[in-house]
């Protein structure tokens, strides 16, 4: 008993002596602390490394060319998946932009295979002279745009982060480098040192590297050509696509585009289309894929067509609508007399080369 009397007391000096601050000033005067910085209700922030930045998750693998489009070219963007995910992120952010209120996919929507179904505003508030257009199976172009004025993606989205989202990519760089999480995505994605600054060309390099790798090849159309004596309808359908209505002269498969640029007598809407960059092509665009066309409610380079249907019969006409002068269309377009049988197949073949992947959700942001 003695000796736990003594305990207790000595625990009771022990803990008057740590009530008490150096000097004689009173032991119940607040310590000053160093203040927290809140942290949002359910929010984890991420592990941090050696290196001060956050610990990424391992960044998903490549997309694959899907089966029936040809083999990547060589000559395209060399996509590494560190590039891709940071991409992603870019594509998606409103950051990106000055106005902090658009973002790549405002006008490039998932849902519509990248593209637009109208003529979107610019970042001056003024709606572009043409069509948001698809951004699926880039890889395999070499020039870009209605009128392929670019010559590269990375030149298209340096243009296009200008134009549309009202900043440089210099300047998109400098605002997101301050984010610690986009910070160690720039480092992943180009081996930049801790302490390097992102530029914009790493700006564009990412988001060349996501555009480039939307592909589509998973169609109805796929399924039925891999299927030996499936769907008799769409295999005539198909047969005519080739055959009597002439669309394979421009619209190739696989890719159903030859990527080059045609006269197709839209004069609604005057523009020089390729003549900007070629003037012996003055009034031509460029032939746009037939894939992935869910969902989307207008069509060509100006949106005058108001469905699907109604370009393939502007087609069939031979482009004479709108007052147009033949003596200016591409001699491939010309006038096809289908039977009503026919233009039922035909259709349903066009309508058979839908997408039917859903497009992915959009990424959690830094």
């Amino acid at each position: 008993m003695k000796h736990h009397s003594k305990v207790v007391a000595a625990t009771a000096v022990a803990l008057l002596a740590c009530g008490k601050r150096s000097g004689s000033e009173p032991s119940d005067k607040p310590v000053p602390t160093k203040p927290v910085p809140p942290v949002a209700v359910g929010v984890v922030p991420p592990p941090v490394s050696d290196n001060g930045l956050p610990v990424l998750p391992p960044a998903p693998p490549l997309p694959e060319v899907p089966r029936g489009l040809p083999d990547r070219p060589a000559t395209s963007i060399a996509p590494t998946p560190a590039g891709v995910a940071l991409g992603e992120l870019l594509f998606f952010d409103a950051r990106v932009s000055q106005a902090g209120k658009t973002n790549c996919a405002t006008c490039h929507d998932p849902a519509l295979a990248f593209a637009g179904n109208d003529r979107a505003l610019a970042a001056d508030g003024r709606p572009n002279a043409r069509r948001t257009p698809s951004l699926i199976n880039l890889a395999w172009q070499s020039d870009f745009a209605w009128d392929g004025r670019y010559s590269d993606v990375a030149t298209l989205l340096t243009a296009h982060i200008r134009g549309q989202l009202g900043d440089t990519a210099d300047a998109v760089a400098a605002r997101l480098a301050q984010i610690p999480v986009y910070r160690a995505h720039f480092v992943r994605a180009f081996g930049l040192a801790i302490d390097a600054a992102p530029a914009g060309s790493h700006v564009t390099a990412a988001l060349a590297q996501y555009v480039s790798t939307r592909y589509s090849s998973t169609s109805t159309w796929d399924q039925v050509e891999r299927t030996p004596n499936a769907d008799k309808n769409l295999q005539a359908g198909y047969q005519l696509f080739t055959g009597l209505a002439g669309c394979a002269t421009c619209h190739v498969p696989p890719l159903y585009t030859d990527n080059r640029f045609h006269r197709i007598g839209l004069i609604a809407t005057p523009d020089e289309g390729r003549g900007k960059v070629d003037p012996a092509l003055n009034g031509a665009f460029r032939t746009p894929s037939l894939r992935a066309l869910n969902n989307r409610t207008a069509f060509f380079h100006d949106a005058s067509a108001p469905s699907l249907d109604a370009a393939i019969d502007w087609h069939l006409a031979g482009g004479r609508g709108q007052n147009a002068d033949p003596s200016i269309i591409d001699p491939a377009l010309t006038k096809v007399t289908l039977t009503p049988e026919q233009r039922t197949q035909l259709g349903a073949f066009v309508h058979a080369l839908e997408g039917k992947q859903g497009p992915a959700p959009a990424p959690t942001l830094p």
